[in-house]
């Protein structure tokens, strides 16, 4: 039975369409169209009001198209020749992206001044407004990061730099959500962060399945890569309906305003088109992805893709409209250290750290979806696996998840001490138990053919002694030997970023250090207890800086001005000894439990000889 050919140029055109027509609707119920000028007052004239939010819904289509290819590039069950040139096929859509992007700045800035196109441009405005003003901050940060995924796909990329490339991509889509509504919530930290990760799931799910039903869809491995995408759809519609969730109740601050205000309406509108997508999917997980699988035909499975993706693109000129659409006033009343921090903080006190939270959705996406990887991954396995390496990486998992959304998380960003404590944890002792849950064993055990990427350049270059101990050591050094402090105490992005960096170069050295899983080299135990002193005295050379050193972050915590703060000097020096004691103790055990590995391996070889 033949495969009634689609051709992607009509599916592009009505899925624009779609979106377009749901753009308008939205502007206008949600009162985003162009107002009356009025005679006097300044006014950005028609062109800025009615091509901002259209330009817009370009921007969000090319990122959208970018991202969802190199998705496909990364998951495609072809060769390596096909898997580049689909990659090649998202610098096109790059390229338009950039456009796009550095398009809506110019009309951003015109929107801001209330000034035509030419004359904001004239104004000399647009250097303070790209380098100053968050909301162009935002797209000049696309600009610059669309271009330069544009340029990457040219090089000669392996799955490893494709990789590199679409996580790229998907962080190029995340700063317009520090300038859009949610940068004004009171709970400013779960507003951004929940619209961040809704907006990634999003631009993954959208992206992946509009990249395999145009590019893909005569493909004769179009079933595998279907079934490798549909398990991280349902990954992203999970994801994308909770931070939804997040987000609509902290910028509406109940129920009420959903059924009584027009933002409201439109986020229920919204609700509708998520369900009506999550039918789409059990419809293909029931029936067109099995008959694929079965060799009938591919047509039911083209045909219903095909109307997801209208809707979907419907939904994403919805989400431009409702961008446009001012929200409810919120009813909580934003003090100095709300406005900092983000969120409202109660004075310190030891049991706060108890009963503190701050719910991060990326850091606990992140953090469960490791949690449910390792267990499924135990529970594939033939023979039984020790429960003390999954109660090591479970216990690694729980200690990262109170570091970074317990009360340590909420008591970090004010007061020194605590953020000392907190990134002793996410550095070293969070990292080594993880270590020791040998969670490489464990994808060697379920992926025979895993080993070829652990093995590969990356894996060696990674896993030299040297090597771990810089990526262990730089991000430290920078956070308290720079200025960078400030701003990694500042901004929610840079924090969120910081963190995961910092667990992941911990795992890195630790792994290295420990041993606990197979490595690409050789690695003997003189090698690793000298990194592991290394390490040691890497962290003591921090806390001397810090008690004989100038105040850290002085700017930032005037600018927060907390009335229950700790005096500065005092809490710097607390500051400093806790920044050695979790690091230390943690690393000291460790080399007493390597020194007590070698030992018992030189008896073994004596009794052999």
């Amino acid at each position: 039975m033949t495969t009634p050919r689609l051709r992607g140029g009509t599916l592009a055109f009505v899925g624009a369409l779609a979106a377009l027509a749901v753009l308008l609707v939205a502007l206008w119920f949600g009162g985003g169209t162009p107002a009356p000028t009025i005679a006097g007052l300044p006014s950005p004239g028609s062109l800025t009001r009615w091509g901002l939010p259209i330009v817009r819904l370009v921007h969000d289509i090319c990122a959208v198209a970018t991202v969802g290819i190199l998705v496909v590039s990364v998951i495609a069950a072809q060769d390596a020749k096909a898997r580049a040139s689909l990659a090649q096929a998202a610098g096109r859509w790059a390229v338009v992206w950039t456009f796009s992007a550095s398009l809506t700045a110019l009309l951003t800035l015109s929107d801001f001044l209330g000034l035509p196109v030419g004359e904001a441009v004239e104004s000399g405005v647009l250097p303070t407004f790209l380098f100053n003003i968050p909301q162009g901050q935002a797209f000049l940060i696309v600009t610059v990061l669309a271009l330069a995924v544009s340029i990457g796909v040219l090089l000669p990329l392996g799955t490893w730099g494709r990789v590199v490339l679409l996580a790229m991509a998907v962080v190029t889509v995340l700063p317009p959500a520090y300038a859009g509504h949610s940068a004004s919530a009171a709970d400013h930290n779960l507003a951004v962060s929940s619209l961040m990760l809704h907006i990634a799931a999003v631009t993954i799910w959208v992206g992946g399945l509009l990249a395999l039903v145009l590019l893909l869809r005569d493909s004769p491995d179009l079933v595998t890569t279907v079934r490798r995408f549909s398990a991280l759809a349902l990954c992203c519609y999970i994801a994308v309906g909770v931070s939804g969730t997040i987000n609509a109740w902290v910028r509406v601050g109940g129920l009420e305003p959903i059924f009584t205000t027009r933002y409201g309406l439109l986020i229920l509108a919204k609700i509708a088109a998520l369900l009506v997508l999550g039918w789409f999917g059990w419809r293909h997980r029931r029936t067109t992805i099995e008959a694929m699988s079965s060799g009938d035909t591919r047509a039911p499975f083209l045909r219903l893709a095909a109307g997801e993706i209208v809707v979907m693109l419907a939904t994403v000129g919805l989400a431009v409209g409702l961008s446009r659409t001012a929200p409810p006033p919120s009813e909580v009343e934003l003090t100095t250290d709300n406005t900092a921090l983000g969120y409202v903080l109660s004075p310190f006190s030891p049991g706060g750290l108890l009963t503190q939270i701050r719910p991060d959705p990326i850091l606990l996406l992140i953090v469960v979806g490791l949690a449910v990887a390792y267990l499924a991954g135990v529970r594939r396995l033939a023979q039984p696996w020790p429960p003390a390496r999954t109660a090591a990486w479970l216990g690694g998992l729980l200690i990262l998840l109170y570091a970074m959304t317990g009360g340590l998380a909420a008591y970090a960003p004010a007061i020194f001490s605590i953020h000392a404590v907190q990134y002793g944890l996410l550095s070293t002792l969070g990292p080594a138990l993880l270590v020791f849950g040998a969670p490489l064993t464990l994808y060697q055990e379920v992926n025979p053919s895993g080993q070829a990427r652990i093995d590969s350049p990356l894996g060696r270059a990674l896993s030299h002694p040297w090597t771990a101990l810089g990526l262990y050591g730089v991000p430290l050094l920078a956070l308290y030997l720079t200025p960078f402090f400030d701003l990694a105490q500042s901004s929610l992005a840079v924090r969120l970023i910081l963190q995961v960096i910092v667990v992941l170069t911990g795992f890195i050295f630790f792994a290295t250090a420990i041993g606990e899983d197979p490595l690409p080299r050789p690695i003997v135990a003189i090698v690793r207890t000298r990194i592991l002193a290394a390490a040691l005295a890497l962290n003591a050379l921090i806390t001397f800086f810090l008690l004989i050193g100038p105040s850290r972050g002085d700017d930032w915590y005037v600018w927060l001005d907390l009335v229950w703060a700790p005096d500065r000097e005092t809490d710097q020096q607390l500051g400093a000894m806790l920044a050695l004691a979790f690091p230390a103790l943690t690393i000291i055990t460790l080399m007493l439990l390597l020194m007590g590995r070698w030992r018992t391996v030189r008896q073994m070889a004596g009794k052999r000889q």
